[in-house]
């Protein structure tokens, strides 16, 4: 197994105080992927108009 940084035991640490059933776990990663993902593709959206969503310029 790969040697996880500080910010991803803190993120262990937080999954595992909130999941109690291995669902709890599936459902938090599940939204975890979701949430990067969209993050990801709002910022490749951005480059690519060449403007920030909802900008004022």
């Amino acid at each position: 197994m790969a040697q996880l940084s500080d910010k991803e035991m803190q993120l262990v640490a937080l999954i595992s105080e909130e999941c109690t059933t291995p669902g709890d776990v599936t459902t938090k990663l599940k939204n975890l992927f979701a949430g990067t993902l969209e993050k990801m593709l709002e910022a490749e959206m951005d480059e690519h108009l060449g403007y920030e969503k909802n900008s004022v310029d």
